[in-house]
């Protein structure tokens, strides 16, 4: 019988596994389709200062733990060697606001800025920008990566250490005496396992139900689309245009509408944010990205590639001819505070979900975490910031 059983093969199953067979422990992962299927290899792939400044220390092992994971890879994990940068390009006095309350946190973590709102800066910058900028700045951060390479290196590294990794297996559901969690059925049976981790981001609630554990997770749908300058090495640096978008710091909070609302409203649209990121190959750029409560299998918005290639190509003006390669989507587990949930759920149930956007950039430390919280021993960041009884009444 195997130590630990995870449901989820996406960065937080895939860590976890990493870091649990790593101290010894006998571990086995069920994925029901391949690694990475879905927001954790349909995201920007970036590792970037989290919203919360309480996830840094968090955010700071992970990128530790990466680096590490890259170096011994048998595939390329594409992690920058060093911080490719990201401008903060604001088009409007709002935006300067926004951005100004960014350089303020950014230098707080120690992090370099540079003004470059002048005309000759952002050319010699970012010749790609538009010159119609109230203000611009060159924050020192920013790692890029293939989030889909990185699972796979974490699963892979776990099978090295002995880990089951288990893909195309579907948990049906937790394997329960009594009031005990003793492990999970899958299509192939029962699979006994002394502590049963769900990670399985926005289809964690309905296994946890099963355990009569209710957490307020929402899936949240992001749009990404690929396209392909003309000229290439168009821009050089990721782009942003500040302000608390929904793309990545939103504070709608998760919060499913009432049925009432949507018979007024319809299903809740996307909210958009511009972040341009150009990828290794010099050539193509990705942007995202948008946020849209999930309701349905499949996405109602019919414009949403326009929204996102608008705002873009105000940013850079280039961008209008560049020919539109692709668009996905994947699906974010969200939380009201927009913070994970990481800990003890039950007797022998353990989480660690919701954690957003920020998947790639905690994954490695939330799996830290969960092996000291398993160990019993002393958790290595404030483990009550994450715990899931955060949100019981009363707490």
């Amino acid at each position: 019988m195997p130590d630990v059983a995870i449901v989820g093969g996406g960065v937080i199953g895939a860590a976890c596994a990493y870091e649990l067979s790593a101290r010894g422990a006998s571990v086995i992962l069920f994925e029901r389709d391949h690694l990475a299927a879905h927001a954790s290899g349909r995201n920007q792939g970036l590792w970037v200062l989290p919203d919360h400044d309480g996830d840094v220390p968090m955010a700071l092992a992970s990128l530790d733990d990466y680096r590490g994971v890259a170096a011994d890879a048998p595939l390329d994990v594409r992690l920058d060697d060093e911080p490719v940068g990201t401008v903060l390009a604001a088009t409007n006095a709002r935006e300067v606001h926004e951005a100004e309350s960014a350089i303020e946190r950014a230098e707080r973590h120690g992090l370099p800025v540079d003004d470059i709102s002048g005309p000759a800066d952002i050319r010699d910058h970012e010749p790609g920008l538009t010159r119609n900028l109230a203000g611009a700045w060159l924050v020192h951060t920013g790692y890029r990566l293939d989030p889909g390479a990185l699972t796979v290196a974490l699963a892979l590294a776990a099978a090295e250490r002995g880990a089951q990794i288990r893909h195309h297996v579907h948990v049906r559901g937790l394997a329960r005496r009594a009031d005990t969690v003793r492990g999970v059925v899958t299509d192939d049976g029962l699979v006994e396992a002394g502590t049963t981790l769900v990670a399985a981001g926005p289809w964690s609630s309905p296994l946890l139900e099963q355990a009569g554990v209710h957490l307020p997770i929402v899936g949240a749908r992001g749009w990404l689309v690929r396209v392909g300058p003309q000229e290439p090495h168009l821009l050089t640096h990721l782009v942003e245009a500040p302000g608390p978008h929904a793309a990545l710091r939103g504070d709608t909070g998760a919060a499913w509408p009432t049925a009432t609302e949507v018979i007024a409203e319809g299903a809740p649209r996307s909210e958009v944010g511009s972040l341009l990121h150009p990828q290794r190959d010099g050539v193509t750029i990705v942007i995202g990205s948008t946020r849209q409560v999930w309701l349905t299998p499949e996405p109602p918005e019919e414009r949403i590639v326009e929204q996102l290639l608008a705002p873009a190509i105000e940013l850079a003006p280039e961008l209008a001819h560049a020919r539109v390669q692709s668009s996905w989507w994947g699906l974010r587990p969200l939380t009201p505070d927009e913070r994970p949930l990481i800990g003890a759920v039950g007797d022998g149930l353990h989480v660690a979900t919701g954690h957003g956007s920020e998947g790639v950039i905690l994954g490695a430390g939330t799996a830290q975490l969960v092996a000291a919280q398993l160990a019993g021993e002393e958790p290595p960041f404030d483990a009550a910031a994450y715990a899931p009884s955060r949100f019981e009444p009363g707490a």
